[in-house]
């Protein structure tokens, strides 16, 4: 009786952990950082008209994409050329259930917001194109406190702006200014006063978020570090620090690239994996492999494989039972299959391309945005061949520039062009 009772509590403890991560999609990227779910329950297959549309809500020029938060959305938009807000809207209706806004003045040659914020019960964590790091209070709507991650550590501000999305892990959220004072911050989360800073990057800022990873018992934050394009001078780097000391931890420099947006994905505690189009010094892609070692605090690295013909410009591959799925941007436009050597599964040319759009997976199923129209499609993830199974038009902008990561919650996936968020049903209701 005693040993059922415990299998009981087990199980439910098992079920509500599974049902907690179907119902909030957090952060970028999803509940582990690594744009996959699981136990979610969706449709594996579309009707020929696609999968119901929710709702859909207008926004202003962006890339920022939503996080999802017991039935909130929260999206970074922008007000062109005066200010950022972040929205909150209700994830059954589409309704805005309020706003906070503060001023952001002037414009990048790319409008809008870039970063994913980060929810949890009571907070959001928000950073804008220019710099500005805001936590929000959900029961007041204003501003608990806030920071200018360009004022406080300084360098220039690219093209692009600020790109990074924070993390929250226990009391700290964590962030990459990629400054000349600090390459990852952590602060109090409540506070906003500074935990620990970590010394600068080699590299130059640029739009990769960092991620959480645990090699050696050790919860860690890994960054990616890109140099600057043919200077000679600056170097890339995959840095890991401590989450609680910021100490830092090892440092990989054979990435080679020089524009990375993807960011690394801890693919469990042994394995890490990196994939860039800008490499070596020319707009080409690559992915690597990495087996992480570990003999106490000392860390090294097996290369596992390194292929040259296939990598992710913005968005990072997802990984299903040692396969990896990514949308290749270069060389040939496809979305492509690799296995545990870093060997093509399907054939070249066999899938289609697309473009910059988001790839994420959910209860086995991938699901690929296309960039350039915003269409959905939903693929098996088949090692032997590339199988479509729906698809999905939503939008009609020209040249929508469907770039924001997606994000799925409660049965509904959420996906952006430059001109409004859609809602998507994917479960029967």
């Amino acid at each position: 009786m005693k040993n059922r009772l415990i299998l009981a509590v087990f199980t439910f403890i098992l079920v509500s952990c599974s049902q907690q991560k179907s119902t909030n999609w957090p952060q970028y990227l999803g509940p582990d950082r690594n744009a996959s779910i699981s136990d979610a329950g969706i449709l594996r297959e579309w009707p020929e008209t696609g999968p119901e549309k929710a709702w859909e809500f207008p926004l202003g020029r962006g890339f920022g994409g939503a996080a999802v938060y017991n039935g909130e959305v929260f999206v970074l938009d922008r007000i062109q050329g005066e200010s950022d807000v972040l929205r909150c809207i209700d994830l059954e209706t589409g309704a805005e259930k309020w706003n906070y806004s503060y001023k952001a003045e002037g414009e990048l040659p790319y409008p809008g917001s870039r970063a994913v914020p980060v929810v949890d019960e009571n907070y959001v964590w928000c950073v804008g194109p220019h710099g500005h790091f805001h936590c929000i209070d959900k029961k007041t709507q204003q501003a608990v406190w806030s920071h200018n991650l360009l004022t406080d550590y300084g360098g220039e501000l690219d093209t692009w702006g600020f790109s990074v999305s924070p993390i929250v892990t226990g009391d700290l959220v964590i962030v990459a200014p990629q400054g000349e004072k600090a390459g990852v911050v952590a602060y109090n989360k409540l506070s906003g006063e500074v935990v620990w800073e970590s010394r600068r990057l080699t590299g130059y800022r640029f739009h990769v978020s960092p991620v959480l990873g645990n090699y050696g018992g050790i919860e860690q934050v890994i960054m990616t570090s890109s140099c600057v394009k043919g200077d000679g001078f600056t170097t890339d780097e995959v840095v890991a620090f401590e989450v609680k000391t910021g100490k830092e931890l090892w440092r990989y420099e054979g990435f080679d690239s020089f524009a990375c947006i993807a960011p690394p994905v801890a693919v469990d505690d042994t394995h890490l994996l990196l994939t860039s189009c800008a490499y070596k010094d020319k707009y080409e892609p690559v992915t690597i492999l990495l087996e992480v070692n570990t003999d106490g605090e000392t860390f090294d690295f097996n290369e596992l494989f390194r292929n040259e013909e296939a990598g992710c410009k913005m968005h990072p591959p997802v990984v299903l039972n040692q396969h990896i799925y990514l949308n290749n941007n270069r060389r040939v436009n496809e979305m492509v299959c690799l296995n545990w050597q870093g060997e093509r599964c399907w054939p070249e040319k066999s899938a289609p391309g697309f473009e910059l759009g988001s790839i994420i997976m959910i209860d086995g199923m991938i699901i690929n945005q296309n960039g350039k129209n915003g269409d959905l499609h939903l693929i098996n993830s088949n090692p032997d061949s590339y199988n479509e199974v729906g698809k999905a038009s939503f939008f009609t902008m020209k040249n929508a520039q469907a770039w924001s990561p997606m994000a799925y919650a409660n049965g509904k996936l959420l996906a952006r062009d430059n001109e409004k968020l859609v809602c998507v049903q994917l479960k029967e209701i």
